[in-house]
């Protein structure tokens, strides 16, 4: 609400004044700019040194010296002038005092000194003196060491002001908000907007009322288990099934006690030995590891889909790198993550597979025992091409035998079957992983046959330039690896081409991207036969529990589901379409993904009840996600504090909105669980930074995953807190330029949104993003 100031309080009367002192000053000081140009002069007297007579010399060098003093001071004064900021030149204003001594200082986004201002303009973000405003509140006493050296005393005054096109819009103090609008000047009058209704407040939800831990492992959980959600849980045991619904419907922990349920009806089938949970998000492996042994489930640890793809792939292809690429293009990932790839080495290892055994027929129906080749060969046709192969070879030399078979005696028959192998499947018989080896680099670096495979298994979904793209990457790669393997491909005139274009590549680490292990392991089992182990066991899991499900390509869905016995498969999916944020990943709604797994899949009901958020924060993220949203039925289950949004003229002026709202959140709330995102992760460390200078306590940088799941706050972007939720949510960057009308904006904002259980603030500089209702902007 807002009153019509009949006399303007001294606050804004001071800064009035103040502002006006500024705006003078920066003009004396722009003046002075035109003083002559010292340097004409220092030249001269230096020539006329050497005419000088003796007793002249000290006077002359006198007068160099001073000029060169003042040419310094002019050239020092220059670019600070050229950056003054006249629309805006400061944001906050304080008081010190210190030795009985008081002075003043505004904070701005430049640093501006100047004899004719009465207090100088310091950069809020470089300026050590900047983290009183910050520290402390207005009369309170503060020790700080500045520049090396401790300083005592007392913050008199400490204001925010808005100053647009050089006119002073707003005075915000302790004692009270005046705006400026229409050429008048009025009081705000609103009771002070808090972070509050999380841990430990009268406002949380009756069921989550008693012990509260700090560790924030949902207690007793089992018992807000709905009746439909233990109709999931109790679903038979050999069937893949899907528990689909919006973000805080309980998708995770319905997954999860299902796979309690299992090893309990089960325990000697379904052990720690046989289970593999598996996400993407190491955050979210760490905190279904630690909320396992509640559910009674001991010894089981959540997996790292990267991390547990890429231990089987060293194992299964040693001799490639270790490294990955840390900047492949979104175009590769996009390609290596559909089934473009497979599906071309299958048609292509089929070909090949028809022209050996053509060969082989023209070489050997008409010979002597020609006969008994072709009975041995077509003997596994159901068996992968290098044990066929490996099968072949081992009869002719009398390792194999085969009923009503004698083995090979012919030496010249032995010969040619040799020849022919290697001709047809280089280096195969020594190396078990070469055929699979061989097809992934002609389907990544021969373009022809790059193109073909977008052509006949994706047409459209790669333009001729993004084509270009994923082929000199893979080139490139390929290049690299060159140092330390020698894989053998078939190289035509293109590929070299591209390898004369990269000739600069010799210093750089060979390196693969992380989508090739999948890739890999797939071409191996369909070249070579299932994964096994020590002893040839095969490696397969009795259940599998994949969360997070719709950041899954299909292929690394269809590398999992291999590793389940095909007769009785027992998988857990789970996941909400609305929180697609992976690259890759084309699929918009389950109705198309799902048939593409090749395998059956019974999707449950959609949980329609959110458990998580407020009414007031799923509203606002159901109008992000928009037109986008699969998930068509919603109800929360509690009303809470509305959803506000906040906006800034100056980034430090947010964060001492920040600095302020935290300090008082903390204060009377120590043990919420607290969250500032932005979308990328070096602003969340810019941010970080500066929170840490204003001494926020139990403030924590999230930059890996490495979340603590206790009380305090936490700094990240949002894709590291897929699966999480927190007390509160301060979404800080949630401006039109970070947040565009684009479907992964819409996804990412959807995600951060419903992070948040309590109580959600939107906080920007700039205009706010459109995807915000329209309450909110």
């Amino acid at each position: 609400m807002r009153t019509l100031v009949a006399a303007l309080p001294d606050a804004v009367y001071e800064e009035l004044d103040l502002l006006q002192q500024v705006q003078q000053g920066a003009l004396r000081d722009q003046a002075d700019e035109a003083d002559p140009n010292y340097y004409d002069d220092i030249l001269e007297l230096r020539d006329s040194l050497s005419e000088a007579h003796p007793e002249d010399l000290p006077a002359l060098t006198t007068q160099i010296e001073q000029l060169v003093l003042l040419a310094q001071r002019q050239q020092e004064r220059t670019p600070r002038n050229r950056s003054f900021h006249w629309h805006s030149p400061y944001f906050a204003h304080m008081r010190l005092q210190e030795q009985g001594k008081t002075r003043d200082l505004l904070l701005g986004n430049q640093n501006f000194f100047s004899g004719h201002l009465s207090c100088s303009i310091v950069d809020w973000k470089k300026a050590p003196v900047s983290q009183i405003f910050y520290r402390y509140q207005e009369e309170e006493e503060y020790i700080e060491e500045l520049g090396g050296r401790e300083v005592e005393g007392r913050l008199l005054l400490r204001r925010l002001v808005r100053i647009e096109d050089g006119v002073l819009r707003s005075v915000s103090c302790p004692q009270g908000t005046w705006f400026f609008e229409d050429g008048q000047w009025f009081q705000w009058e609103q009771t002070r907007i808090e972070l509050s209704g999380g841990s430990g407040s009268a406002t949380r939800p009756i069921h989550e009322i008693g012990p509260y831990r700090l560790d924030k492992h949902l207690p007793q959980i089992t018992a807000l288990i709905d009746e439909r959600q233990f109709g999931i849980i109790s679903q038979p045991e050999a069937r893949v099934i899907l528990i689909q619904g919006g973000a805080g419907s309980g998708k995770t922990t319905v997954a999860l006690h299902r796979l309690a349920y299992l090893m309990t009806q089960k325990p000697n089938y379904f052990n720690s030995n046989s289970i593999l949970p598996i996400v993407f998000n190491r955050a979210l492996a760490q905190y279904i590891s630690k909320l396992l042994p509640s559910l009674g489930v001991d010894g089981v640890e959540a997996r790292v889909f990267q991390e547990w793809v890429a231990q089987l792939r060293q194992r299964f292809f040693p001799d490639l790198p270790s490294r990955y690429a840390e900047n492949t293009p979104v175009r590769v990932i996009e390609f290596k993550r559909s089934p473009v790839i497979l599906a071309w080495c299958a048609k292509e290892l089929e070909h090949r597979l028809e022209q050996f055994q053509a060969t082989l027929m023209e070489l050997f129906s008409s010979l002597i025992k020609g006969d008994d080749v072709i009975t041995v060969w077509n003997s596994s046709t159901n068996s992968p091409v290098t044990d066929r192969l490996s099968r072949l070879l081992k009869w002719t030399q009398g390792q194999e035998t085969f009923t009503h078979l004698p083995p090979m005696p012919d030496s010249s028959i032995r010969q040619r079957i040799n020849r022919l192998v290697e001709d047809w499947f280089p280096d195969v018989l020594k190396n078990p992983q070469a055929l699979a080896l061989q097809l992934w680099n002609d389907a990544l670096i021969q373009r022809r046959a790059l193109q073909k495979a977008i052509t006949d298994f994706a047409p459209g979904s790669f333009s001729e330039s993004q084509l270009e793209e994923i082929w000199s990457w893979n080139v490139r790669c390929y290049q690299r690896r060159q140092v330390i393997v020698g894989e053998r491909v078939e190289e035509d005139g293109e590929t070299q081409e591209g390898w004369l274009e990269n000739q600069s590549l010799s210093d750089e680490l060979p390196t693969l991207d992380e989508e090739d292990d999948t890739l890999l392991l797939l071409l191996y089992q369909l070249t070579t036969g299932p994964l096994r182990g020590r002893k040839n066991k095969l490696l397969q899991y009795h259940h599998l529990l994949v969360d997070e499900v719709q950041d899954f390509s299909i292929p690394e869905l269809q590398l999992l589901l291999s590793m389940t016995p095909p007769e009785r498969r027992s998988v857990t999916l789970a996941g909400d379409m609305d929180q697609r944020i992976l690259a890759g990943n084309r699929y918009q709604d389950w109705n198309t993904m799902l048939p593409a797994l090749s395998v059956e899949v019974t999707a449950m009901e959609p949980l329609t009840i959110g458990y998580r958020s407020t009414y007031e924060i799923m509203e606002v993220a159901r109008h992000v996600i928009g037109h986008l949203s699969v998930n068509t039925v919603w109800e929360a289950t509690r009303h809470g504090a509305p959803v506000e949004r906040f906006g800034f003229q100056h980034p430090g002026v947010l964060i001492a909105f920040l600095v302020d709202s935290l300090g008082s959140l903390l204060r009377r709330e120590p043990s919420a669980s607290v969250v500032v995102l932005t979308r990328e992760l070096p602003e969340a460390r810019k941010i970080a930074e500066q929170l840490e200078r204003a001494e926020i306590p139990g403030l924590r940088l999230v930059a890996d995953q490495d979340f603590s799941f206790r009380a305090g706050v936490e700094v990240t972007d949002i894709s590291q807190t897929k699966g999480l939720e927190f007390d509160y949510v301060l979404l800080v960057d949630a401006d039109a330029s970070t947040y565009g009308p684009d479907d992964l904006s819409r996804h990412l904002l959807y995600v951060g949104i419903t992070r948040a259980a309590h109580q959600l603030w939107l906080l920007h500089c700039g205009n706010p993003s459109s995807l915000l209702p329209d309450t909110l902007r």
